[in-house]
C-alpha cells in the first residue's frame, strides 16, 4: 500500500482520530484529576573537611568525598528520622519520611541534595527545614576522633506554592499524543484488514487480465434508463467508449459477435455496465441488441420502461419467435429484449440448446449482441450463458470484490470454456476514474498482457481466452 492510500485511510476516517484525540484528552484530565498534589522543598548542602595538622587540602578533600556518601545514608538512619519527628512538628510517623526523603551525593563537587515530597506544601517545607536544622550536628556526632566535617546550607529550603505533580499540560500533551496515535492506527489497520480491491493494478495483479475500462461513481445510473438519457459528454460517457473500443480489439470480437455482462456478486453494477456497452456501440453506428439474460429476477422492461409479459423465456421455451420479442429503446440503433415471465427452470432453460440457436439467429441480424447476464454466485446460470458468448466481461465493484471472490468468478468461467476479454472496475471515486487529468492509462490491448496472478488457474493473457469456448455455435 502507497504512502499516499495510508494518508486517504487517515482521512476517510477522520472521525476515528478525532474520537481518539478527545479520549485521550480526556483519559489524561481524568488521571491528573484523581492524582494527588506532591510538593516538594529542596536543601543543598557543601561538605567541608577543615585541614588537620600534618594533614594536606588534598587529603581533606578526599576525606570530605568519602564521608559525603555516608551522609546521604544517614539522612534516612532510624536515628535521624526519629529527631526529625519530635523536631519537625509536621505529624508524620518515621515509616511515611523514609518514603518522603531522597537524598544523593556528589563526590566530584562536595555536595549533598535532600529532596522532600509531600502531599501537603506546609509539611514539605517543615520537615525539609528540620532537615537544614539537625543533619550538620548529627553528622557532626559521627566524626570522632578525627577531622570534623561541616555540611553547610548552601541552597533552601524551598517552598515553592506550586506542585511538582501532577504536571497538567505534560499529562495532557501525552494524553492528546496517545489518541493522536490510537486514532491513526485504528484507520490505517483497518485499511490493512480491508482485502477487497480498489484500484486497476490491483485488479489486475490479481486477475491476470486487463482492466478495459474504470467507470466513476454516478447518480447517472439509478435508474438504470438514465444511462441512455446522457448528454454523450460526461465522464460516465467516456468510460463506456473505453470499454467499447478495448472490446472492438478483442480477437473473439472481430466485426460483430456477442458479450455477456456478468459480475462475481450481485450489486455489482453488471446491468449498467451492459447499458453503457450497448449505447456506446449504438452510438457508434452500429445495429445492437441488448438481452436481458437473468431470468429470475427481470427488472430491464420496467428500467426501460419496455412492454412486459415477452421475452427471451418465450424464445427459449419455443412460445414465441425472437422477431416478435425485440423492442425499440430511446437511442437510435439500440433495441431490446426483455426477460419475460420468470421460469421454474432458468438454468436448464439458458443451458437448451435453443440459447445457441437463438444467439446465432441475432448474429445475423445485429452487429453487436450485449447479454445482460446475473451475477456468476450463487447460480451458474451466468456461467452457462458465458459459454455460449463470444466473449465475457466481467465487472468488478470498487471496494465490494476481494481476490479470493474474483479468482472463483475467473476459474468458474474457465471451467464451462468461457473467454474473459477483461474486467471492468465500476463505481470508482473521481481521482482513480476515467478521463481524471494526470492518471496513467492502465488500459492495455492485446498487445500489452500481463501474467496471470499468482494462484489462478492457467489462464490466458489479456487479449486471449481463459478458455478456447468449445460449447460456442
Amino acid at each position: 500500500m502507497e504512502l499516499a492510500e495510508y494518508g486517504r485511510a487517515i482521512a476517510r476516517g477522520w472521525w476515528i482520530l478525532l474520537v481518539c484525540l478527545l479520549a485521550g484528552l480526556g483519559a489524561a484530565a481524568l488521571v491528573t484529576a484523581r492524582t494527588a498534589p506532591v510538593y516538594q522543598s529542596t536543601i543543598k548542602f557543601f561538605a567541608v573537611t577543615p585541614s588537620a595538622a600534618g594533614q594536606s587540602t588534598l587529603q581533606a578533600q578526599e576525606l570530605s568525598r568519602n564521608r559525603i556518601t555516608s551522609y546521604a545514608n544517614l539522612v534516612k538512619s532510624e536515628g535521624f528520622l526519629g529527631r526529625l519527628v519530635r523536631d519537625s512538628g509536621a505529624g508524620i510517623s518515621g515509616k511515611d519520611l523514609v518514603d518522603s526523603i531522597g537524598a544523593s551525593a556528589d563526590r566530584d563537587t562536595l555536595t549533598l541534595s535532600v529532596i522532600v515530597s509531600q502531599p501537603e506544601q506546609a509539611k514539605a517545607f517543615a520537615i525539609a527545614r528540620s532537615i537544614a536544622n539537625n543533619l550538620g550536628s548529627a553528622a557532626g556526632e559521627l566524626d570522632t576522633g578525627g577531622a570534623v566535617t561541616n555540611l553547610t546550607v548552601v541552597a533552601g529550603p524551598t517552598n515553592d506554592p506550586a506542585p511538582v505533580s501532577p504536571k497538567v499540560p505534560l499529562n495532557l500533551a501525552v494524553g492528546a499524543l496517545l489518541g493522536l496515535a490510537a486514532g491513526i492506527a485504528i484507520p490505517v489497520a483497518r485499511r490493512l484488514s480491508d482485502k477487497s480491491l480498489r484500484t486497476a493494478q490491483e485488479v489486475e495483479d490479481a486477475s491476470g487480465l486487463p482492466v478495459l475500462a474504470r467507470i466513476p461513481l454516478s447518480t447517472a445510473v439509478r435508474p438504470p434508463a438514465r444511462i441512455l438519457d446522457q448528454s454523450g459528454g460526461t465522464l460516465l460517457d467516456e468510460a463506456g467508449r473505453r470499454l467499447r473500443t478495448n472490446i472492438d480489439h478483442f480477437p473473439a470480437m472481430g466485426t460483430g459477435g456477442v458479450v455477456a455482462v456478468t459480475a462475481a456478486g450481485s450489486g455489482e453494477g453488471s446491468t449498467s455496465v451492459a447499458l453503457m456497452l450497448a449505447r456506446a456501440w449504438a452510438e457508434a453506428g452500429e445495429r445492437v441488441l441488448l438481452v436481458e439474460a437473468g431470468l429470475r429476477s427481470p427488472r430491464l422492461a420496467a428500467d426501460l420502461g419496455l412492454g412486459a409479459g415477452t421475452g427471451l423465456t418465450d424464445v427459449l421455451s419455443g412460445r414465441l419467435p425472437l422477431d416478435q420479442v425485440i423492442q425499440h429503446t430511446a437511442v437510435e440503433g439500440l433495441h431490446a429484449v426483455a426477460a419475460g415471465d420468470v421460469p421454474p427452470n432458468p438454468t436448464e432453460l439458458l443451458g437448451s440448446r435453443a440459447l445457441p440457436a437463438a444467439l446465432q439467429e441475432l448474429r445475423g441480424s445485429y452487429a453487436r449482441v450485449v447479454l445482460d447476464a446475473p451475477a456468476m454466485e450463487p447460480y451458474s446460470d451466468a456461467a452457462v450463458i458465458a459459454a455460449a458468448a463470444d466473449c465475457t466481461v466481467l465487472v468488478v465493484r470498487h471496494r465490494t470484490v476481494t481476490r479470493d471472490t474474483l479468482r472463483a468468478a475467473l476459474r468458474n468461467l474457465e471451467l464451462v470454456n468461457g473467454t474473459v476479454a477483461g474486467v471492468v472496475l465500476n463505481a470508482l471515486p473521481g481521482r482513480l476514474a476515467e478521463g481524471r487529468r494526470g492518471l496513467r492509462a492502465k488500459f492495455p490491448l492485446t498487445a500489452n498482457a500481463r501474467q496471470p496472478a499468482p494462484g489462478l488457474p492457467a489462464s490466458p493473457q489479456a487479449g486471449k481466452p481463459v478458455a478456447s469456448a468449445s460449447r460456442r455455435p
